[in-house]
């Protein structure tokens, strides 16, 4: 994975996509090749998606996910329900609701009932491997992962038909350096992620401490988990702009904390968007609205929904012989490509942007 907001769209799409729906992608590449490998797999994915215009064989899918109950997993749910209508298959939900030990009780259940394939979204990413040799894997039935890597694999593990991701390590440093970057002179930053403990805090902490190395004219004077919940966030940064007044930069990796964050702003008498820039993510129906009221800076796109669609197409192309066999970065889907042209929403480019979540 290299900068989503340096990718362009390549003049061979007719080329790449040919290959890629002749051919199953090679699972192992040179180094030099992985983006061209993962543009092909998108252009690959989307394009038959765009041919198809009936539905086939009533497939039945096991849907492995980590949970159903917030609103990324909702918009998720969403995609698939809305690639189910398309394409005629139908799916059981197996929800773990975050633990890995409830996960492989799922997946057990799961395996008992036969299904034709599986969408793995894994609790977390050593467990989701374990559970894909062990016992998915040997079905001999395709597995789409969606949301993390596994097995740790920068993107995708052998064997998968498929991995879709938007929250990765790469994107987490892309996230951290555009924010970092607006620094002009010298700056103070606060920083709220999700659970300690979680694949994705530990990706957001990498982050964190490359962008600080990286910019020494910023400093990082509080860093905290919020659980991904606005009233924590809230705490937090009222507490870090408290001890530290000078803050003029906050990141937040969800666009519900970033809620929590500002009202912190707010109440300790700064301007959010002026005095304070706050860089989130998500690029929700609420985030956008705020950058394009200019109170946030921006936010970064995640694409929840797309991600399930895309990841139960990958599976009915596996189930029909054209596997890909390949990383799907979802920045390079065309709700980006075809848009902003960058995962960053701000005020400048938001009026193209139209989130579903």
């Amino acid at each position: 994975m290299t900068a989503p907001e340096r990718f362009t769209r390549s003049t061979a799409v007719s080329l790449a996509v040919a290959t890629a729906l002749a051919v199953p992608l090679l699972a192992v590449a040179p180094a030099a090749a992985l983006a061209a490998e993962a543009s092909a797999a998108v252009k690959a994915v989307v394009a038959y998606d765009k041919a198809h215009t009936k539905k086939g064989k009533a497939y039945r899918i096991a849907y492995l996910t980590e949970c159903v109950d917030n609103p990324y997993c909702l918009a998720r749910l969403e995609g698939l329900k809305a690639a189910a209508a398309k394409y005629g298959f139908t799916y059981k939900i197996f929800d773990a609701n975050f633990s890995p030990a409830t996960q492989a009780k799922m997946v057990q259940n799961a395996l008992a009932e036969k299904f034709d394939g599986y969408l793995f979204g894994p609790a977390a990413a050593q467990p989701g491997c374990g559970l894909y040799n062990r016992l998915l894997k040997p079905t001999g039935k395709p597995v789409v992962s969606i949301d993390i890597a596994m097995c740790g694999d920068a993107d995708y593990t052998p064997g998968l038909a498929a991995t879709l991701t938007m929250q990765g390590p790469m994107h987490f440093d892309n996230f951290l350096d555009e924010a970092f970057k607006s620094c002009t002179g010298t700056c103070k930053v606060a920083a709220v992620g999700g659970f300690v403990g979680s694949d994705l805090f530990t990706y957001w902490e990498g982050a964190i401490k490359k962008a600080a190395a990286k910019y020494p004219n910023v400093q990082v004077v509080v860093d905290e988990p919020s659980n991904f919940d606005p009233r924590i966030a809230l705490k937090k940064i009222q507490d870090a702009m408290l001890a530290h007044p000078d803050i003029s930069i906050i990141v937040s990796s969800w666009d519900d904390m970033s809620r929590g964050v500002e009202q912190a702003v707010v109440a300790s008498g700064k301007v959010p968007g002026k005095d304070v820039m706050i860089f989130s993510g998500g690029a929700t129906k609420v985030g956008v609205a705020k950058v394009k009221a200019g109170t946030w800076a921006s936010t970064m796109a995640y694409l929840p929904y797309q991600e399930s669609y895309y990841g139960a197409v990958a599976l009915m192309m596996a189930l029909e012989g054209k596997p890909l066999n390949a990383h799907i970065d979802e920045a390079l889907l065309p709700e980006i490509l075809d848009t902003t042209g960058t995962v960053f929403i701000t005020k400048g480019n938001a009026d193209k942007y139209t989130p579903n979540y």
